[in-house]
């Protein structure tokens, strides 16, 4: 379930999950400097001397070297005129073979391809490269099983978008080539109004050209040129230092499990992302507001703090020996039991064994004599997993038991 845990050690800082409007995007100094050396490595020195020669470049041919849906572009190429002279577009796709100057043969071939998220031995090698150098995973710790359970076939299926048929959605990968070989993938769900970045890995070969922040980059002109109002980059770890680059990417939101609304990371909150374990700006307000009703010391705004962010059961360990249901749990992101019983018709919720029939949980023979916080019994089952899915999916998904 995409909810951070509230059961945090405190030697780790709770992950947030981040996302930003695509349009509003605006790319930072060192951003910018790793997609002109990359571009520059492609092209090549010799390539660049020749182009410069016999094709000046002006503000003309810049705007107009890349064709792309004016419709949806109108607002970024607005934004990007109001911000500064750098157009993340045209800049993306500069060493790429449709906007290479015909006459001129560059360094390397680069071309980077979305296709289904399917396994191939190739793939898998990448990622077993990737684990060894990143993450330094022994080799029997990285299997070909776990690749494909981890990062290949999700269930999340590819289905056109009703409203925009043209617009991709499901579970991709993206593909990085330079001379035909694979040297970075993307995992990305696309979602009708967002583009989710779930993985990115890079062979080690290259891991001085900051892949990072060109994925990044280039999962933002996706967004852009798909359609797709949202760019979703996943969690964010404050203190890891790995997804530190997370925090460079502005303008972002990071997401109030409370309440479900997105806030601004701004300068306050990456202050108390320094001092909690874990941030919650709702929770931040309620503090707040009663310090404004009441001013007191330091112990009493501790008091609150300790109050506003009190678990039950700090650690996962704990909370599963409390033998409490999921919905009990109070964990961010699921519905309590109060909200499942008022926002999901159980009793509607539907379910196959296999065979292409349906049934209602209704009829499930078993179905009266659970309760749902009673995670041991099927309707316990079932509310918890509309807890995580909400009421929208759980009202309309069918839950095949017959796998």
């Amino acid at each position: 379930m995409p909810a951070p845990s509230r059961y945090a050690r405190s030697t780790t800082k709770i992950s947030w999950t981040e996302g930003g409007e695509a349009r509003e995007f605006q790319a930072q100094r060192d951003q910018r400097q790793a997609l002109h050396r990359w571009n520059r490595y492609v092209l090549g020195e010799e390539y660049i001397k020749e182009a410069s020669k016999k094709y000046p470049r002006t503000k003309e041919s810049v705007s107009s070297s890349i064709t792309i849906s004016r419709r949806r572009l109108t607002s970024y190429r607005e934004k990007k005129r109001q911000n500064n002279n750098f157009d993340l577009l045209t800049t993306l796709h500069e060493a790429e073979q449709p906007n290479l100057k015909p006459d001129i043969k560059p360094a390397h071939t680069f071309t980077v391809t979305l296709e289904p998220d399917t396994y191939t031995e190739e793939k898998f090698t990448l990622f077993s490269n990737y684990q060894s150098h990143v993450h330094k995973e022994q080799p029997h710790e990285i299997s070909r099983t776990g690749f494909r359970r981890f990062l290949c076939s999700t269930p999340l299926h590819n289905h056109p978008d009703p409203a925009a048929l043209d617009k991709k959605t499901g579970s991709f990968h993206q593909l990085y080539r330079l001379d035909g070989r694979l040297i970075a993938l993307s995992v990305l769900d696309l979602l009708p109004g967002a583009v989710s970045g779930v993985y990115f890995i890079y062979h080690s070969d290259f891991e001085a050209w900051s892949f990072g922040k060109l994925s990044a980059l280039r999962e933002t002109a996706l967004a852009l040129e798909g359609g797709y109002e949202m760019y979703y980059m996943g969690y964010f770890i404050h203190s890891c230092k790995k997804m530190a680059y997370k925090g460079d990417y502005r303008p972002q939101n990071v997401l109030d499990y409370d309440t479900g609304e997105w806030d601004v990371m701004d300068s306050s909150m990456r202050d108390l992302m320094g001092k909690r374990k874990w941030v919650s700006m709702s929770r931040e307000r309620r503090i707040a507001a009663l310090l404004d009703a009441a001013p007191g010391s330091e112990d009493t705004e501790r008091e609150l703090v300790d109050h506003e962010y009190r678990v039950a059961h700090p650690t996962p360990t704990e909370a599963m020996n409390s033998g409490k249901s999921l919905l009990e749990l109070h964990v961010p992101g699921a519905l309590a039991a109060e909200e499942v019983e008022e926002q999901v018709d159980l009793d509607d919720m539907k379910v196959t064994l296999g065979g292409g029939t349906v049934h209602r949980m209704r009829d499930i023979v078993s179905w009266a004599e659970g309760r749902v916080t009673d995670s041991g019994s099927i309707m316990g089952i079932m509310a918890e997993l509309a807890a995580c899915v909400g009421p929208k999916v759980a009202g309309e998904a069918v839950v095949d038991l017959g796998r």
